[in-house]
């Protein structure tokens, strides 16, 4: 891994998931946590300038899209000796919890079309297994292990679907708000 791919993660540690299916090879395939392009980007060794992560946000009229955030970073050495890394401002987080979902999870949910609120504004980390969201919109997106999602959806929204591959996933939630 990169470290500036490395340093993009670290910087944008937090997460949220939401539904898609496996079985839809034309949904969208992107990768949720990357450095921004930006000049500085040619360099290996350059000190990303922000990270970007993808959001499920609710429009006034209730319906559910993706959109791109991008977090401006700075760099700063918390903990010298250590050299300096990019970092953004912090951010307030209320509680984390760690979840498995099953193989298989939220698969009837899709099929259905059965959409359901995220219970907290949260981001969602993806520690291992693929998770497919879609938003209530028709956008499908598909995150792996160490993609990052901030998902606002909360009720009286639309919503979203969530479901798993042929792995279990585990994931972290950090919620705020």
């Amino acid at each position: 891994m990169s470290s500036n791919r490395a340093i993009a993660r670290m910087a944008a540690f937090v997460g949220l998931f939401v539904g898609g299916s496996a079985l839809e090879s034309a949904a969208p395939q992107r990768r949720a946590v990357q450095p921004a392009p930006t000049k500085q980007a040619a360099r290996k060794d350059a000190i990303p300038t922000e990270v970007a992560y993808p959001q499920v946000y609710v429009s006034a009229d209730g319906e559910t899209h993706f959109r791109e955030v991008r977090v401006a970073l700075t760099s700063e050495a918390t903990a010298p000796p250590a050299q300096p890394v990019a970092q953004s401002e912090l951010q307030a987080a209320t509680t984390i919890r760690h979840a498995v979902f099953p193989a298989g999870w939220g698969v009837a949910d899709r099929d259905r079309r059965i959409f359901h609120n995220a219970s907290s504004a949260r981001f969602v980390t993806v520690r291992s297994g693929i998770v497919w969201i879609r938003t209530s919109d028709g956008d499908t997106r598909r995150f792996q292990a160490g993609d990052v999602i901030q998902v606002l959806d909360v009720a009286p929204s639309k919503g979203h679907i969530t479901w798993v591959g042929d792995e279990p996933v585990i994931a972290m939630y950090s919620n705020h708000r």
